[in-house]
């Protein structure tokens, strides 16, 4: 797993009630908003009731496959842990963080790392800090839920991704060939991206629906980006950010 440059703001202040805000109406303020969930396990183990007043603004796409829902979660958790004198230790945030999802814990202290278990056993590991990444993600998000679904339902010889030979060891996405049998678009740009000049490898981030191409600066992943939206139109979302970013 690796951090990149795009990123969603938080804004939270304490408040008489209550209350969240968005860019994006159709998050709630419920339990099913991993931001909410995470107000309420760090009241519940820190023994406060206080209520906030909280605002997302959001540049990471909704069912992507990009971490941002539980990049959320950890930031605000954060946030509130700052905002009450570091009440909770790191070990005990990432334990906070592991209860939330299965990604949360990366986004505490977001570094390229090697993650297993559900995504909270986290080994550091080097990784190039000057390399940049097309983003690309269609109209539709994917369902994590469905889409390891799928995959548990494939034969065992279905369930392994098209391997990728990279300078940086060999990759693949188990996810993919789930994914892809429901989703036709994906392959398709995933094997238009595969045959760029500019490209050093592609594939699918996470359950989708992102498709990414890593490339070597952001002026390959501009114009990358130009012509993928002459080939595809200008209906997908792109972005060009750093890979392995602090920003």
């Amino acid at each position: 797993m690796l951090p990149i440059g795009l990123v969603d703001s938080i804004e939270i202040e304490e408040a008489s009630e209550s209350s969240f805000s968005s860019n994006i109406p159709e998050l709630g303020n419920d339990p099913s908003n991993l931001i909410i969930r995470a107000v309420e396990q760090f009241n519940r183990v820190t023994s406060l009731d206080t209520r906030y007043r909280i605002h997302l603004e959001k540049k990471i796409p909704i069912g992507a496959g990009l971490g941002g829902g539980s990049s959320n979660a950890a930031g605000t958790l954060l946030l509130l842990n700052r905002m009450h004198g570091n009440r909770l230790e790191p070990d005990q945030l990432y334990e906070l963080a592991a209860g939330l999802g299965s990604d949360v814990t990366f986004f505490v202290s977001p570094k390229s790392a090697w993650c297993t278990g559900r995504g909270e056993k986290i080994e550091p590991r080097d990784f190039p800090k000057d390399l940049h990444l097309l983003l690309a993600k269609p109209g539709f998000g994917v369902s994590t839920a469905d889409a390891y679904q799928a995959h548990a339902a494939l034969p065992p010889e279905k369930k392994k991704g098209e391997i990728e030979k990279t300078e940086w060891g060999t990759l693949r996405n188990d996810l993919e060939p789930a994914v892809f049998r429901k989703y036709v678009l994906l392959p398709i740009i995933k094997d238009w991206l595969k045959q760029q000049p500019e490209t050093l490898f592609a594939l699918m981030s996470g359950s989708g629906s992102t498709l990414f191409s890593v490339v070597r600066t952001r002026a390959d992943g501009e114009a990358l980006a130009t012509r993928f939206h002459q080939y595809f139109g200008a209906t997908i979302w792109l972005a060009v950010v750093r890979l392995n970013s602090k920003e």
